[in-house]
C-alpha cells in the first residue's frame, strides 16, 4: 500500500464529572490521504463539500504527538473503558456527544486548543464519518478505511 502522508489523530474525550476536555494526540506516519475540495451548494446545499478519505495500514506507525513514545490502536469501546488513554488511540465515528470525538489534521499539528480553533487556523481538519475496517488480503494490504468531512 503507498502511504506517502502523516496526520495527526485527535482523540477527544470529556470527562463526566468535571466536564473538562482531553486532547489524546497521536501522530500516525505512513497513511494515504485521498481528499476532495469542493463547493457544492446547488446540489448538496452545503457550503463546503470537503471531504476525505484516510487508509491507515493496521501496520501503521503511531507514536504520541507530546512524547513520541509508541502507542498502539484499540478498539473505541475498550477505549473508552480506560483510565489512561495515553498508550493508545482509537478511530471513531461521529461524536457520542453533541462535539467531534475523532478528528485528524493533515500532517504533524499538536495542539490543545480544541477542533473550533485547529480548524479554524488549518485547511485539512477533517471529523471522523466512517470507519469500516478492511482485515482481508495479505497483511500488508490490511487497513482503516476512514470517511471523514
Amino acid at each position: 500500500m503507498y502511504t506517502p502522508h502523516t496526520v495527526t489523530i485527535y482523540n477527544v474525550t470529556e470527562d463526566p464529572d468535571t466536564l473538562d476536555i482531553d486532547y489524546n494526540i497521536t501522530v500516525l506516519l505512513g497513511v494515504f490521504l485521498d481528499r476532495s475540495q469542493a463547493r457544492n451548494i446547488e446540489k448538496s446545499g452545503l457550503r463546503d463539500a470537503d471531504s476525505a478519505t484516510l487508509f491507515i495500514p493496521f501496520s501503521v506507525k503511531a507514536v504520541d504527538g507530546i512524547t513520541g513514545a509508541k502507542k498502539k490502536y484499540i478498539g473505541p469501546k475498550a477505549y473508552r473503558g480506560l483510565a489512561d488513554t495515553s498508550g493508545y488511540w482509537t478511530l471513531e465515528a461521529g461524536g457520542v456527544s453533541s462535539g467531534v470525538d475523532c478528528f485528524f489534521v493533515k500532517g504533524i499539528y499538536v495542539s490543545k486548543d480544541g477542533y473550533k480553533h485547529i480548524r479554524e487556523y488549518n485547511d485539512d481538519v477533517y471529523d471522523v464519518t466512517t470507519v469500516d475496517t478492511r482485515d482481508f488480503g495479505s497483511e500488508d494490504m490490511q487497513h482503516w478505511q476512514v470517511g471523514a468531512r
